[in-house]
């Protein structure tokens, strides 16, 4: 005799609770459980690391979660229309966007690729990422261009955006962009943001857009030569942060500016840029071939880079692939 079918978990229960904020009404909790058992629901997803508690007045709350992330919990609901199509959750893996890249070579556009370890993670110019075990989010997503118009410069100032945007609505913080693809909170690096191109094949251009964000990193798990100008989300809202919802706000953002760079509407992205610059409007110092520039940020050109006027009254314009800020 066959066993019967485990029944999936209702990971509406997880996401609304936490989404919620205070919890699930009882009237809520009825539509949702529809004649199910509440108490069974509550024992299977103890088993995978949450707890929950009865309100008052009948309604549920959740009062624990695993350290790791499920890919189900991330996925549930979306309703994305490119970005989080699919959900995949790693344990250690060499680089998210080396797994993109498969996604990408299987048609898979918007698959989000999220790992709890790299081993070989990296940012712009080949540097290294490096991040503890269940202490960041780390993912990649292979994204299909529509044609010559949507560039990766583009796509790297909407995944700073998206992330950026998803800090602020995940912990309140107010997070800002540090060109081309740091997002800072405080003045320090919290995420960075890496677009690679893929070479064309069968007539499609396909871009990788991974990111990497600081979560739930204790200041001693950084390397001593960027302790003072790294950060975690944790140091500033002062308590955990809860990685499956940032994921879920990431997701949701980029999706909205992939949809917005897909329609031709590289203005907008621009604007969302400008509204959360750290450095507009200030001077600072670029590297850039070799050498260093030092100007007041005038604005960031969607096709060229960042616009600096020098000292001496010229303007220049540096572009994101070999421009690195100094200072």
């Amino acid at each position: 005799m066959k066993k019967p079918k485990a029944k999936k978990p209702n990971w509406s229960l997880v996401v609304l609770a936490k989404e919620s904020g205070g919890g699930i009404a009882p009237q809520r909790l009825e539509k949702i459980v529809a004649g199910g058992d509440l108490d069974d629901e509550i024992a299977a997803f103890a088993r995978r690391g949450y707890h929950f508690g009865k309100t008052s007045d009948g309604g549920l709350e959740i009062t624990g979660w695993p350290r790791r992330l499920f890919a189900e919990e991330i996925a549930w609901d979306l309703a994305a229309s490119v970005v989080g199509r699919r959900v995949e959750v790693h344990w250690t893996v060499s680089s998210t966007n080396d797994l993109a890249r498969g996604e990408a070579a299987r048609g898979r556009e918007g698959a989000a690729i999220f790992a709890e370890e790299q081993t070989a993670g990296r940012g712009r110019f080949g540097r290294t990422w490096r991040a503890p075990k269940y202490s960041s989010l780390l993912l990649s997503v292979p994204l299909l261009c529509p044609g010559a118009d949507v560039e990766a410069e583009g796509v790297m100032l909407a995944g700073a955006v998206a992330v950026a945007e998803a800090v602020c609505e995940t912990t309140a913080l107010a997070a800002e962009i540090r060109w081309p693809n740091d997002v800072l909170v405080e003045g320090r690096k919290v995420s960075g943001v890496l677009v690679e191109g893929l070479a064309p094949a069968n007539g499609q251009r396909w871009l990788v857009v991974g990111a990497g964000v600081n979560v739930n990193v204790e200041e001693e798990d950084f390397p001593a030569q960027i302790r003072d100008t790294a950060g975690s989300l944790s140091q500033f809202a002062g308590r955990r942060v809860d990685r499956a919802l940032l994921a879920r706000a990431i997701l949701r953002r980029l999706d909205f500016w992939w949809e917005i760079l897909r329609a031709g509407q590289i203005g907008r992205v621009s604007d969302a840029w400008r509204a959360k610059s750290s450095i507009l409007g200030t001077f600072i110092t670029v590297e850039s071939a070799g050498k260093r520039h030092t100007g007041r940020v005038v604005d960031l050109d969607h096709h060229f880079g960042l616009v600096l006027q020098l000292a001496g009254g010229p303007t220049r314009v540096f572009a994101p692939s070999e421009t690195t800020i100094i200072s």
